[in-house]
């Protein structure tokens, strides 16, 4: 597979060389977890538009079966994320830029939206709320990319990438898909980890992020995310759950019991845990 699929992407690549520097080793470490994590982390991407998707329909997309009684254009939703994900690691050495976030929506809605990846040019409304988002423009959305870009990093920049894109509504639709897999970009490329909303947290999710939509307030979404959808490397555990297995292994050792699968000398970093 060519990891570029338009020429406005592979004339960029000509004139960008792949960044790497003293987090190539962690970008490695962070593209393994990512591998070991995809099925999951696709089906928690599916998850966020197609309610009914379970984790085993995910496994056969991937394996490129068709799950009995599933709709063709969910079928489609979920092998668009799967290929979104191939897109990633085959141009993960290359740092996201305004370009990256268009083509990921492009590949997200490919097949079911006619006029995926490229610029909104109508007015929407957003269910659940009454904020109606700005028509976007090629000039706002690259600069506020730029901006964002230009005075932050690490998981700082993937946190308002995701909230740039969501908010922003720059695309007819994908837009929630499309700042996952930006979001994903930018933590794999500086070797950070990845980013996936837990399916069992989806209602505290959308209700934060509708929040969002209407105050313009994204701090305390933006900490939720930090807390709850960041795995870091080299194990997956978000703070959250790092934070649980902890008091849960201190109960162990103060004599409150063998927690099961919590090993008493430290945390198992082969575990993965971010199903």
């Amino acid at each position: 597979m060519e990891p570029v699929r338009n020429d406005t992407t592979a004339d960029r690549r000509t004139a960008v060389e792949p960044v790497r520097n003293d987090t190539t080793a962690d970008r490695r470490t962070a593209v393994e977890l990512a591998k070991r994590l995809l099925v999951d982390l696709i089906w928690r991407t599916a998850k966020i538009e197609v309610d009914g998707v379970t984790f085993p329909d995910t496994q056969e997309i991937f394996d490129g079966r068709a799950p009995e009684g599933m709709s063709v254009d969910d079928i489609v939703t979920v092998n668009n994320i799967k290929r979104a994900w191939r897109f990633l690691l085959d141009n993960i050495d290359y740092p996201v830029d305004w370009q990256y976030i268009r083509e990921y929506n492009r590949i997200i809605g490919e097949g079911l939206v006619r006029d995926a990846g490229r610029l909104r040019e109508y007015g929407v409304r957003i269910g659940g709320t009454g904020w109606v988002p700005e028509i976007p423009t090629v000039e706002s959305s690259q600069e506020r990319v730029r901006g964002i870009l230009e005075e932050s990093e690490g998981e700082d920049t993937a946190m308002l990438l995701f909230g740039a894109v969501t908010r922003g509504q720059w695309f007819s639709d994908g837009n929630k898909r499309t700042a996952l897999m930006v979001a994903n970009h930018q933590l794999i490329h500086d070797g950070i980890g990845v980013f996936s909303i837990p399916p069992e947290d989806k209602a505290q999710f959308v209700s934060m992020l509708l929040r969002y939509y209407e105050t313009g307030d994204y701090s305390r979404l933006s900490d939720w995310l930090s807390q709850n959808a960041v795995g870091h490397v080299p194990g997956g555990l978000t703070l959250a759950q790092s934070s649980g297995v902890a008091e849960k292994t201190n109960d162990a050792v103060n004599g409150m019991g063998t927690v099961p699968g919590v090993p008493l000398d430290g945390l198992d970093g082969g575990s993965g845990l971010l199903r």
